[in-house]
């Protein structure tokens, strides 16, 4: 065996039930995946764009705030606002910055200028100053004082923790020139940050568990999608499949449930119809010849003119044997002995054309029809001759055969309502006599069947006189001696 032949042999066909789980699976991961996918972002993106509008309203509030605080130039009030703040929610941290960038309050420098603006001492100057403190993302935060002014969200992680972050600049507004001037759009920055990491461990939860719930879900219906296809399709099929090999093997006695009135159980009830229909002509074989049988799926048994061989067998003495013995037992060993004579020709290439009574009558075809006739006849002849020297399967009855080759006609004979396939001519009338002149044991030939197999032991030629013939006939005898082949 080649490579070839082995990676053949030891690759298996993918089951139906096998190939139709997989394709439930992929098109369930396909199609769940998208849905689990979508309602995942759209929950986070939900999420993430409600923390945002709640940091935008905050800074709303944070922005009114300073406005009040700063118009009547309350800004210690301001600063501990914002502390107040962060005590309040660890997770916010408000800031202001002014527009440079450095942090509000945390110098006397704006003081300065509004009294230097004002030309008097309007505000106290501040003692002491903080560090100043400049924004972390300065691109963002450039954004924040860019014209027109916008607010900027964005995201941003810091030791091991996540943000949500907004930027909402502040808007030297007509009422603030007076202090501030006119010489500039933005004032200051106010920065909110809000430390979003439970809800970002949420999120990740949410999306973990909206796959593993996909998973078991794409699982699940596989699972249920693949029995209900087993049920409904596969079973039904498998048990079609069965009753075909059935067939195939020559058993016709097998059929299929219907479990629905779809397709599947419409192939089934078919199935079971050409079944019953081959268990029919089964049974039907039994009864005509096969030629018959043949004729049906042809032309109609269009009468053709052929050469055939003719093999009559007839039992002598049955008469005087059916009045002596029981009819059970006479049916039983006429049927054993027409059995046992349909196999030998069948055997040889054969077909038992009818049975008449206790008559055999067969018909060979074929380039060698007469020798395997002949062959047959003499089986026959050994077989009963053997049990007429002492078996009991034949009850010791004899046979005598005849045989005949010439041109007939072979077709469809009778009417519309009844016919049969067979064969009429000269030598079915010959082969009919010559089995009615021969005694049992004998079997005689006519002189063209003895021709087309010389090679046979024969004894003769002899003259003999049949019915329905002016003219002698030459005929011979086959010299097969009991038990030996011919």
């Amino acid at each position: 065996m080649g490579k070839r032949e082995r990676e053949a042999a030891g690759k298996r066909p993918a089951s139906l039930a096998g190939r139709i789980n997989r394709i439930v699976a992929a098109i369930l991961a396909v199609g769940l995946g998208a849905a689990a996918f979508v309602f995942a972002w759209s929950l986070v993106e939900a999420r993430r764009e409600t923390t945002r509008r709640s940091l935008e309203d905050q800074a709303d509030f944070l922005y009114a705030a300073i406005e009040n605080f700063m118009l009547p130039g309350e800004a210690p009030i301001a600063v501990a606002f914002f502390e107040d703040v962060r005590l309040l929610s660890p997770d916010y941290r408000v800031e202001l910055y002014r527009s440079d960038g450095r942090q509000a309050f945390s110098d006397g420098a704006t003081i300065a200028d509004v009294n230097a603006r004002l030309g008097r001492l309007r505000f106290a100057p501040r003692e002491g100053t903080s560090a100043v403190v400049v924004p972390p993302d300065g691109a963002r935060f450039a954004e924040a004082v860019a014209v027109p002014p916008s607010d900027v969200f964005f995201t941003e992680a810091a030791g091991g923790r996540s943000f949500y972050r907004i930027y909402r600049p502040l808007v030297n507004l007509p009422k603030c020139t007076g202090c501030h001037g006119a010489d500039h759009t933005i004032r200051g920055v106010i920065d909110l940050r809000a430390d979003v990491t439970e809800l970002a461990l949420l999120q990740n939860l949410t999306v973990a568990g909206t796959g593993g719930g996909f998973v078991l879900l794409v699982l699940l219906l596989a699972l249920l999608i693949g029995r209900f296809m087993r049920t409904v399709v596969v079973r039904p099929v498998r048990e079609i499949g069965a009753l075909c090999r059935q067939v195939t093997d020559g058993r016709f006695d097998g059929q299929v449930v219907p479990r629905s009135s779809d397709e599947i159980g419409v192939l089934a009830a078919t199935v079971n119809g050409m079944v019953k229909g081959l268990r029919e002509r089964a049974q039907l074989s039994k009864y005509v010849s096969s030629g018959t049988i043949d004729s049906l799926g042809s032309d109609g048994g269009r009468a053709e003119r052929d050469e055939r061989t003719l093999l009559f067998t007839d039992v002598r003495g049955f008469t005087a044997y059916t009045e002596r013995t029981e009819p059970e037992r006479v049916v039983e060993v006429l049927n054993r002995l027409l059995e046992r004579q349909s196999a030998i020709v069948h055997a040889h290439g054969g077909d038992v054309d009818k049975f008449v009574g206790d008559e055999v009558v067969a018909v060979f075809s074929g380039e060698d029809a007469a020798r395997r006739a002949l062959e047959s006849a003499a089986e026959i002849r050994r077989e009963v001759e053997g049990d007429s020297a002492g078996g009991a399967a034949f009850d010791g009855l004899r046979v005598g055969a005849g045989l005949a080759t010439g041109m007939v006609i072979h077709g469809m004979i009778g009417s519309e309502r009844r016919a049969d396939f067979t064969v009429i001519g000269d030598a079915v009338n010959v082969a009919s006599r010559l089995c009615a002149l021969a005694k049992g044991g004998e079997v005689i030939a006519c002189r063209a069947t003895h021709d087309a197999a010389p090679s046979l032991p024969f004894k003769g030629p002899f003259r003999a006189r049949l019915k329905g013939k002016e003219d002698w006939q030459v005929v011979y005898y086959l010299d097969v001696a009991a038990g030996s082949a011919p």
